[in-house]
């Protein structure tokens, strides 16, 4: 898969849509998360994974318990795996609520933490292979998934544990 190639659509990262990943999963930037996008989208759950800073305080004000920030940091030094146990429970947890209709999974841009959390997750509990979910990550949100390191670490991770849907 040509990275690059899909990297030339964006528009930036602030212009480029959310991606919609699954039926009930989408994720973008923090700033999206405004009364009307909720609305449009039926985001019933958050999961902020940049920090409380990089999501407005309205939702987790109103809506505490449907709202999870897990304070991943963006660095080519960081492991974003660390951060996955934590990640999938919340996930996990939000899709099997009854009155859940769409998470939306966002950090500070909607770029490297959000996406390559929901790219790991989405391969992991769906058998989704990784070209073909990063290459639909892509068509819908062009920004996303550019730190390097990040993308090894999930192809690595996924390469060495059976890709099988998980329960």
């Amino acid at each position: 898969m040509d990275w690059l190639t899909w990297r030339r659509s964006s528009r930036g990262w602030q212009y480029d849509p959310p991606a919609k990943i699954h039926t009930n999963i989408m994720f973008g930037p923090g700033m999206y998360l405004n009364p009307g996008f909720v609305r449009t989208h039926n985001i019933t759950h958050v999961i902020n994974c940049a920090f409380d800073k990089d999501s407005p305080a309205w939702f987790r004000t109103k809506y505490p318990e449907n709202y999870v920030c897990i304070e991943a940091l963006d660095s080519m030094d960081e492991d974003i795996l660390k951060w996955y146990p934590e990640f999938e429970e919340s996930l996990n947890k939000f899709i099997r609520t009854p009155e859940s209709k769409t998470v939306y999974i966002h950090c500070q841009c909607g770029i490297n933490r959000s996406g390559f959390l929901a790219l790991l997750f989405i391969c992991k509990k769906f058998g989704y292979s990784f070209d073909l979910a990063s290459s639909s990550i892509l068509k819908q949100r062009p920004c996303a998934l550019t730190n390097p390191n990040y993308r090894l670490q999930v192809k690595s991770h996924l390469e060495h544990n059976e890709q099988r849907p998980s329960e």
